[in-house]
């Protein structure tokens, strides 16, 4: 029981792989060339991922066809190494000062604004950590923002929040495992300080070589990830895949849990 539930931990832990310093093609879009944070030779010479977007339509033995959000047909082949996890819904009220997280993006640097919000589970601290320019978020996608949806993900750990509520600034520990970034993308780091309008959140987060504030608007997706296997899959459920191009199946399949939309 104890090495199934740490099989399972690490397909968890592998789901977001493709959210690190990667070059990035997504679905809906041509393929695009994403500098992400660090340009180092071994940065650059990471493999090209396909971050898939959308909705189940079949299911094959070694492949799943998916309806993306701009009303294209994709295939996310499948194999032995392919790791799966839910995608659960989660809220502030559960981030502790600490937290590792990552949230998409937009907006001017000085006032960026999230779209989403991942909670990362403690075996996930360091993912992706930094701040580098996003494709379209499912969160946006799913919505019909198409390519305007372009983001910034920040991965980071949190310092602290504070919240403004009629007015008032109230000070409120939150996020505890990430720092969330910057305009246009996903960060991870540490969150301090700040706030926004009133019933907004402002998150100071951490991440290696930078900081950034960012304010959480009221109603932004706030989720985590749920150990999984193949079981999860079925028609009509709407997913978060990446496809490396060094791999003949996907590297991660995430599936929203009970109708969910994956908002990364």
């Amino acid at each position: 029981m104890l090495t199934k539930k740490l099989m399972l931990l690490g397909g968890v832990i592998a789901v977001l792989g493709g959210c690190g310093q990667t070059t990035s093609t997504d679905s809906n879009t041509t393929t695009a060339n994403i500098a992400m944070g660090n340009t180092s030779a071994a940065a650059s010479a990471t493999p090209a991922v396909n971050r898939v977007r959308g909705v189940i339509t079949a299911i094959g033995t070694d492949a799943l066809t998916v309806q993306t959000y701009d009303g294209k047909s994709a295939t996310v082949p499948l194999d032995a190494n392919t790791k799966f996890a839910w995608v659960v819904k989660s809220d502030l009220s559960t981030l502790k000062d600490g937290d590792f997280i990552g949230t998409a993006t937009t907006g001017p640097d000085d006032a960026l604004r999230a779209v989403e919000l991942v909670i990362f589970p403690e075996a996930m601290r360091g993912t992706g950590e930094g701040h580098y320019p996003w494709d379209v978020p499912g969160a946006v996608a799913a919505a019909g923002g198409g390519s305007n949806g372009s983001s910034a993900m920040t991965n980071g750990t949190v310092d602290g929040q504070s919240a403004m509520t009629n007015g008032t600034v109230d000070g409120q520990s939150a996020m505890t495992n990430s720092t969330v970034a910057q305009q246009s993308g996903m960060t991870n780091g540490t969150v301090t300080g700040g706030a926004g309008k009133p019933g907004e959140t402002k998150l100071s987060i951490s991440y290696k070589g930078g900081k950034a504030q960012v304010v959480v608007p009221v109603g932004t997706p706030i989720v985590r990830f749920e150990p999984a296997g193949r079981t999860v899959l079925a028609k009509g459920q709407k997913l978060f895949a990446i496809v490396s191009t060094d791999s003949a199946g996907a590297k991660s399949v995430a599936v929203g849990k009970d109708g969910l939309t994956p908002p990364m």
